[in-house]
């Protein structure tokens, strides 16, 4: 049984290619969760744009693609480490603790609420860190959200 297409409209093609190098693009994608077909039609999608005369817009769609993909990698990431903390008790007394701390929603004080964080804490260092990764993740999280939605206001007010 074939596997579903991931895109509505696709025809299937084959070509020939380097043998090295699709190997070494196949490995350095799988890294990142992406796969060969993807990584094709997105430098199709840029090539012909370039080709048909809006090359800032190709590379704008690129890196609007890039976003997306990195803040669902984060979201995910961010669950994870705190089911991770939940699991072992520690998340609700950690957030009690960087609340007491004045750390803001915008984690615009991250830095200084983690050095604090790292003198009070006197329980599982390795909660701890977790926790403390938890709060980098999700500041670079809410950085990507930032561009996506000055991207999207912008998508919108141009249609």
């Amino acid at each position: 049984m074939p596997r579903p297409r991931k895109y509505a409209e696709t025809i299937v093609k084959s070509f020939s290619l380097d043998r090295q190098v699709y190997e070494r693009l196949k490995q350095a994608l799988a890294v990142q969760g992406r796969s060969i077909s993807e990584e094709v039609n997105e430098l199709l999608h840029r090539r012909l744009a370039e080709i048909e005369g809006s090359e800032a817009l190709a590379k704008e769609s690129s890196n609007y693609e890039a976003l997306k993909r990195e803040h669902v990698k984060l979201a995910e990431e961010v669950n994870r480490l705190i089911k991770l903390l939940q699991k072992d008790g520690t998340y609700n007394q950690l957030m009690e603790m960087v609340a007491e701390l004045g750390l803001d929603t915008e984690l615009n004080n991250a830095e200084e609420v983690i050095a604090k964080l790292l003198q009070k804490w006197q329980e599982d260092k390795t909660a701890l860190h977790i926790f403390i990764t938890l709060i980098e993740t999700s500041k670079h999280k809410k950085a990507i959200e930032r561009k996506l939605d000055e991207i999207r206001r912008a998508q919108g007010s141009s249609h």
